[in-house]
């Protein structure tokens, strides 16, 4: 047993610490506390711990790319490459020869053929009876939008970015054309089927009115406002459609999808009026693109963006992108004759 002398000098040898001691020493329990803790958190739920970690670890990577990388830059074209060699509404003829369409000598040349033009409309006469198929090409550019009859009665009214290939007079048992951008169709009636060929696709009309558009993306997107149509593409059968309905058909993955619009909307470019609905940005400035021949660049997520506006296709270019910057959060600046949207 230890007498009282031994206790006191055992106190004696006892260090008694600081307060910076006593303070760091206790920091470093509370730090071991946590570990316990956490230890025991990892195995109650060490799976879920595992993923959050992983979704950090992967967050952490992206943060530093888009701290280091530039982002990609995204062209928003138009529906087809813009014809710089033509500034007006062109006709290019079976021989080759090309007719300004706004031009005011064009006589001359009309006389030679059975087209009669007058008001922005192309006529064909049809009393003709043709043994080749000779084909003509209308061509609109940016800013323009015309209509053709064509020598079966069908009235076909193009908007800005299009081309038409169709032939002066149908012959055969099919009539057949070929449409590059948007078009609007009143076809005529009749015992031969007529078929619109667009990007590897078919619309096999059976007497109706329809408006049908190529977008930059590869989709077409065909509307039925009467009447009853067919729409065919590669390797498939051909869908029936009923008005009121819209395809859409994207050319890169081969897939369709149907459903009921509201087709003022569709048909609202040919009361010269941009009208839209809750339409992703990207798909809005393809539009305006066309119309007034500018081109855009996205560094910035325009499909996620939409938007809703009825504006006049004659409001200023400047005035339609002020507009645009007020509806969204985006800015566009403009840089070298195109527009750069942040």
């Amino acid at each position: 047993m230890k007498t009282e002398k031994d206790i006191e000098e055992m106190l004696d040898n006892v260090k008694i610490p600081s307060d910076e001691e006593v303070e760091a020493a206790g920091v470093r329990f509370d730090r071991r506390l946590r570990r316990v803790r956490m230890r025991r958190r990892i195995i109650w739920s060490g799976s879920s711990v595992a993923a959050v970690l992983c979704c950090g670890l992967v967050f952490a990577s992206l943060w530093v790319r888009e701290k280091e990388e530039v982002p990609e830059v995204t062209k928003v074209v138009s529906v087809i490459k813009m014809d710089h060699d033509f500034a007006v509404p062109t006709l290019i003829l079976a021989d080759g020869n090309s007719l300004n369409l706004k031009g005011k000598k064009m006589d001359s040349v009309v006389q030679k053929s059975n087209i009669q033009i007058a008001n922005n409309h192309i006529m064909y006469d049809t009393a003709r009876t043709a043994r080749e198929i000779a084909y003509n090409t209308l061509i609109i550019p940016a800013g323009f939008t015309y209509n053709v009859t064509l020598a079966d009665g069908t009235e076909v009214t193009l908007n800005a970015g299009s081309r038409l290939k169709y032939p002066e007079e149908f012959v055969g048992d099919l009539r057949e054309v070929e449409l590059s951008g948007e078009a609007y169709f009143n076809v005529t009636k009749s015992g031969q089927p007529f078929v619109v060929n667009i990007d590897g696709s078919k619309i096999r009309v059976y007497g109706t009115r329809f408006n049908v558009k190529g977008r930059s993306q590869k989709t077409v997107e065909t509307v039925l406002i009467e009447g009853k149509i067919g729409f065919k593409s590669p390797g498939r059968d051909e869908i029936q459609v009923i008005p009121g309905e819209q395809v859409a058909y994207n050319v890169g993955s081969g897939d369709i999808k149907v459903e009921r619009v509201d087709v003022q909307y569709a048909m609202a470019w040919l009361n010269n009026v941009f009208r839209y609905r809750d339409k992703p940005l990207d798909l809005v400035l393809e539009d305006i693109s066309t119309w007034y021949g500018v081109e855009f660049e996205a560094r910035t997520e325009l499909a996620r963006i939409e938007i809703t506006m009825n504006l006049s296709k004659e409001t200023p270019i400047d005035e339609v992108i002020q507009f645009l910057e007020e509806m969204t959060d985006c800015k566009f600046i403009k840089e070298r004759g195109h527009y750069i949207v942040k």
